[in-house]
This record gives structure tokens, sequence and C-alpha cells, in this order.
């Protein structure tokens, strides 16, 4: 005599194997999302720091330029007088 076939057990088996396999895709995603989210933080990281670096180059650009002007503006107004 056959064993008669379990729709419930196979069922529920299927249901079994079916959250098993969402439960490591959830897992796996969530370790990648966290790999990937350390290297973004790292890039943005970087990223700002340059943007910082560049900022403080051109802020003593600025500054140097200004101070320059304004001695070359003096020194005319020197040879101004002693031409005179």
């Amino acid at each position: 005599m056959a064993k008669p076939f379990r729709l419930r057990s196979y069922y529920a088996e299927a249901a079994e194997v079916t959250k098993a396999f969402a439960d490591a895709k959830t897992g796996i995603l969530t370790k990648a999302g966290n790999s990937t989210s350390s290297l973004t933080t790292a890039i943005i990281a970087s990223i700002i720091a340059i943007v910082v670096i560049i900022l403080v180059m051109v802020i003593i650009y600025l500054i140097l330029r200004y101070r320059r002007k304004k001695k070359m503006k003096k020194k005319l107004q020197y040879i101004k007088l002693l031409e005179e």
C-alpha cells in the first residue's frame, strides 16, 4: 500500500523554504549594504576634505593677491612722489 500524499506538509515545507530563502536574501543584502555604506561614507568624507583644502587655498590666494596689490599701490605712490 502506498502512503497517502499529504498536501499540508508540502505547503508547509514550501513555505519554510520560501521563508529561509527570504531570510538568506535579506541577510546578504544587509551585509552588502553595510559594506557599501562604509565605502560611500569614506568617499564622501574624502570629497569634503578635498573641497575644504581647495577653499583654504583659494582664500590664501585671495589674501596674498590683495596684499600684493596694496603693496604695489604704495610703491606707485612712492614712485610718483619721487618723480615730482
